[in-house]
């Protein structure tokens, strides 16, 4: 049984085991975690500069790139390996260790946090919800209102067409209010820096 396949590992796994292999056992074990708690849409996307200064407190050199690649992997890896079905620790650790090059201690801290967290994954497979097809969003300002003369209050308007599984498009519009807009928007930018990662 296996989860790791060189043909879908992305470019560099091998260099960026190497860096992981240089983390200290406990800042290893917080990354692993805050990369599955960003799995788990429990967290955001693990910071590459807060990592960065976490090992030069430690007299560990690692530069952006090499950081940004030891999160990339961590994804990966976890990602990877819950597509398997019933993959135990001990599975987990051995497969690692004879295809990456990753070391025990660091394998011990992957794998030890894949026992406990597996089971908190979310599935990989989608059912199929349609294909966005286009996303337009204006930004109006209500002035006054049959109850009300003076409201100036600014909303955005989104408009959303999606093709279903049938192809036919349908399109969505809603409206917001300016913070709900900015946490929509913060949203996105999450997924974009999850995305980036990926």
């Amino acid at each position: 049984m296996s989860f790791f396949s060189e043909k879908r590992s992305p470019k560099g796994i091998f260099t960026a085991i190497n860096s992981l292999n240089k983390f200290p056992q406990q800042l290893l074990a917080k990354l692993c975690q805050d990369v599955v708690d960003a799995l788990q849409y429990k967290g955001s996307v693990p910071q590459v500069s807060h990592y960065q200064s976490e090992l030069e407190k430690n007299s560990i050199d690692l530069g952006k790139n090499e950081v940004q690649s030891t999160i990339n992997v961590l994804f990966f890896l976890y990602r990877d390996a819950n597509r398997v079905s019933n993959l135990d620790q001990k599975q987990f650790l051995e497969i690692l260790q004879k295809q990456t090059g990753i070391t025990n201690q660091a394998g011990k801290v992957l794998a030890t946090i894949w026992e406990r967290e597996k089971e908190n994954l979310p599935s990989l497979s989608m059912p199929n919800v349609g294909k966005l097809i286009d996303f337009k969003w204006k930004v109006g300002v209500t002035f006054s209102s049959s109850i009300s003369e003076n409201l100036v209050t600014p909303f955005i308007t989104v408009n959303i067409s999606v093709s279903n599984t049938d192809e036919l498009v349908q399109t969505h519009s809603f409206e917001m209010s300016v913070p709900e807009f900015k946490e929509f928007a913060r949203n996105l930018k999450e997924i974009n820096q999850l995305l980036e990662v990926i």
